[in-house]
């Protein structure tokens, strides 16, 4: 792995697991201090050539962020480029509806599991009760076999995500290159998961650097922090 970040890289940032620690819930996490202060140096030396592909909200990808960096949200079903421009690629499946009375219905007595709503899909967290993972992951299955052929389950760190199909982190990262100011720049990303994984393998056929935080950074946020900081 290349000591740190060159001036010709593009560099792509998962948030949760990656920048930032993992929390019981998602609102929980925690921005250290001068962490934005540091993407918005590093962002600086790259010629603007840095974005957040994240599976949040952009609301609140900018919460955490509020330099509003160029985004890929909900795994790239909207994109937000380097100049502010935003695209809404993926519309909102038409068994929504269906899912989240369904999943509300069904975990309403069961602590520890939360309904998380997107934009475009549902995520079922049971981060805080992992006994619920296969009766959770057979709801979910259900819902979407139930659902038509253009919506997919998508496992990720406990949960589940109900979505639309058709697009992931390596669609979202290969438009940023096709993009000023990352066309030309070698790309890097960084993330922790298997929603991760399609980004990682791009951004090394590429030319780049595909790196993840259990594999290449000992599995620390942190070291990943420390990393980008130099």
């Amino acid at each position: 792995m290349q000591l740190s970040v060159a001036d010709n890289n593009a560099v792509f940032l998962d948030i949760d697991g990656t920048l930032l620690d993992i929390a019981p819930k998602p609102d929980a996490v925690v921005v250290p201090e001068g962490l934005n202060t540091a993407l918005e140096r590093l962002r600086e030396r790259i010629g603007g050539a840095l974005a957040v592909i994240s599976g949040r909200p952009l609301d609140q990808i900018d919460h955490f962020f509020p330099l509003k960096f160029a985004a890929a949200a909900e795994h790239g079903a909207i994109m937000r480029d380097a100049q502010g421009r935003l695209q809404n690629l993926v519309a909102r499946p038409a068994a929504f509806d269906t899912w989240y009375e369904t999943l509300k219905r069904e975990t309403k007595d069961v602590p520890g599991v939360a309904i998380e709503v997107k934009t475009v899909s549902l995520v079922i967290h049971y981060r805080q009760a992992p006994q619920m993972q296969e009766r959770l992951h057979e709801l979910a299955r259900v819902l979407i076999e139930n659902s038509g052929p253009d919506v997919a389950l998508l496992p990720a760190h406990m949960a589940y995500e109900l979505r639309p199909k058709g697009f992931n982190k390596g669609d979202a990262l290969a438009a940023f290159m096709q993009m000023a100011p990352f066309a030309g720049r070698k790309p890097v990303f960084i993330g922790d998961d298997t929603t991760d994984e399609p980004a990682i393998a791009l951004a090394n056929e590429m030319g780049g650097l595909g790196l993840h935080v259990a594999r290449d950074f000992n599995g620390s946020p942190e070291d990943v922090r420390r990393w980008l900081g130099k």
